[in-house]
């Protein structure tokens, strides 16, 4: 035999976070392990990769004897026929697989990867490897929106690089990253935009516990999911009023152009593709191209859509002022099950918490500060760093821990008063977040500021 095989264990009463899976794709069958077949791509099943003795994450079943690991060791299994080189598709088993399947984020648990944000710091290390990687990714993004313009042609391998250095050190430089996401600048929305949507949809990926695949397809797909809308008529998607019908039927055909410019790329996987023909679908049917119905609708658009609209909502454009990380979490909330799917809503706000690196805040004694970290005990004491006005720009100063003050301070207790929409102050937090680094450095630690 290939390998020894142990009688199956009695299966668990509750999927765990490790051996959990978000949801089925549509190249996916969740099947009993006895209908498995030679050629076969196994994507998951009902254990750990890591107690099986297959290297990597998902396995092509190459011989009778893996076959017959997987059926002596597993309860359920989910193939992968894009991946498999048997295409033969099995009954579907008949097992509650939403229940088993839908992924849980472990909410309470402060070493899940749903509260990776709150476990962050911005140190030496992390900050310039994140400011590398995003500066990158820009770049990249840039160079697939003037080839689109020019040439109408698309490349997506180079923009799949920078996706991948940034995705296999995400939990390490995410502080980091999600900074990033804050810095907005009015002339360059459409790049901005993309490469914030990437990160954004890499974090909730990372968050919902999807393979290191997975996140890799859901911040390409972030990445390329408007750049449709470099087909459209720029006088319409830059008019400051209300569309007329016409004028919306216009823009909403980007999802279809975007899709179309990636069916000519066939080293993009289709879940992207389908993912930026879908990101406006709606869980009640009224989204578009297609409609969608609510049990139809693709977990990867389902993702992208609902990080489309943070990142939209908390910016300028020309119909819209820039809201705040609150009013924009408040805005998903209410609209989820209805516009967005109320897990993917219920997760990224998990996901974020109640403040980001970044956030632009007023105190309670005046002040305006930005967030360096979210405190661990009380979400409106946050380690931030104050912000002095010099003319009409602001300048950072001092770093300070309102929680440790408030402790040492119980007369004189200092809160967030507010929380202040993207570029609501002008000031440089490119650089205030470089200097954050530099003052990890020179405290001598790899951990704090």
């Amino acid at each position: 035999m290939f390998w020894s095989r142990n009688k199956k264990a009695d299966p668990p009463a509750e999927s765990t976070e490790e051996t959990s899976v978000a949801w089925l794709w549509d190249n996916e069958i969740l099947i009993e392990p006895q209908h498995l077949q030679v050629g076969h791509f196994v994507a998951r099943m009902d254990r750990p990769w890591r107690q099986t003795p297959f290297p990597l994450e998902g396995a092509m079943i190459q011989s009778e004897d893996q076959r017959s690991w997987f059926i002596d060791h597993c309860h359920w299994l989910v193939i992968d026929l894009l991946r498999s080189r048997n295409g033969f598709r099995p009954p579907r088993a008949n097992i509650p697989y939403r229940r088993i399947v839908r992924n849980r984020t472990d909410a309470d648990n402060p070493e899940a990867p749903v509260n990776m944000l709150r476990r962050a710091e911005l140190d030496q290390h992390s900050v310039p490897a994140a400011i590398q990687g995003h500066d990158l990714l820009y770049q990249r993004a840039g160079a697939l929106i003037e080839a689109i313009r020019k040439n109408g042609r698309i490349d997506a391998e180079t923009a799949r690089l920078g996706i991948r250095q940034i995705a296999e050190t995400l939990e390490q430089n995410i502080a980091a990253m999600i900074w990033l996401t804050r810095i907005k600048n009015v002339d360059q929305y459409t790049a901005e935009h993309c490469v914030n949507v990437a990160i954004l949809s890499m974090g909730l990926a990372k968050s919902l516990n999807w393979g290191p695949e997975e996140v890799e397809q859901a911040g390409l797909a972030g990445l390329l999911h408007d750049l449709g809308k470099t087909k459209l008529d720029p006088a319409i998607l830059n008019k400051p009023g209300r569309l007329t019908p016409e004028e919306q039927r216009h823009v909403r055909e980007h999802a279809r152009l975007g899709y179309d410019l990636l069916s000519e790329d066939e080293s993009v996987h289709p879940i992207v593709r389908q993912a930026v023909l879908e990101h406006h679908e709606r869980p009640d049917g009224k989204g578009y191209p297609l409609g969608r119905s609510r049990e139809n609708l693709m977990p990867m658009a389902a993702l992208v859509s609902v990080v489309d609209a943070y990142d939209a909502i908390t910016s300028f454009r020309p119909y819209s002022a820039a809201r705040s990380h609150h009013e924009a979490l408040g805005i998903l909330w209410k609209t989820r099950d209805r516009q967005f799917d109320s897990m993917m809503v219920e997760v990224l706000i998990q996901f974020l918490g109640w403040i980001t690196p970044g956030t632009l805040v007023r105190l309670t004694d005046g002040d305006c500060a930005v967030v360096l970290k979210a405190s661990a005990e009380h979400r409106l004491w946050p380690v931030v760093r104050r912000l002095k006005a010099d003319g009409e720009r602001y300048r950072a100063e001092g770093v300070i821990d309102l929680a440790d003050h408030n402790r040492a301070h119980p007369d004189a207790v200092i809160r967030v008063a507010e929380v202040l929409p993207d570029g609501a102050l002008d000031i440089d937090l490119n650089l205030v977040l470089r200097e954050a680094a530099e003052a990890s450095a020179t405290a001598g630690t790899s951990s704090s500021v």
